[in-house]
């Protein structure tokens, strides 16, 4: 008996404990225009979670949310992490690419943006 109300106080607990960086997907939104000077393609640049290296560029919100469905549930758990650059940084149209995303998680997944120059503490849960 003892050992179930272990189980279930631990339970609880891991379900209740807030979402975090390190557990979830880390991302940068990669301006196209910086992309551009190294003949690559802006967009979510995630960093592959079981290495810690940098991964793919995903270009449209859709595929960076086709790749992080794939991650394993404990990853999934701590939702996406998207480091942001200057807002002058983008084009006009590639904050929308952040708003798409964003409401493609609506309130499934966690979203947490920050901009580069705020970090570690300017993280906000995205809405």
């Amino acid at each position: 008996m003892k050992t179930i109300l272990i189980f279930l106080l631990t339970a609880t607990f891991l379900v209740a404990a807030e979402p975090t960086r390190e557990g979830g997907l880390s991302v940068h939104m990669l301006p196209d225009r910086v992309a551009k000077l190294s003949g690559e393609h802006g967009g979510f640049t995630v960093t592959d979670p079981a290495t810690k290296q940098r991964g793919s560029t995903y270009v449209e919100p859709k595929q960076l949310l086709a790749y992080f469905q794939h991650l394993p549930a404990a990853v999934q758990q701590n939702g996406i992490w998207i480091v942001t650059s200057h807002p002058d940084s983008y084009s006009e149209s590639e904050p929308a690419k952040l708003k798409a995303l964003i409401a493609l998680c609506a309130e499934r997944i966690p979203v947490y943006t920050c901009r580069a120059s705020e970090l570690p503490k300017g993280w906000h849960r995205a809405k």
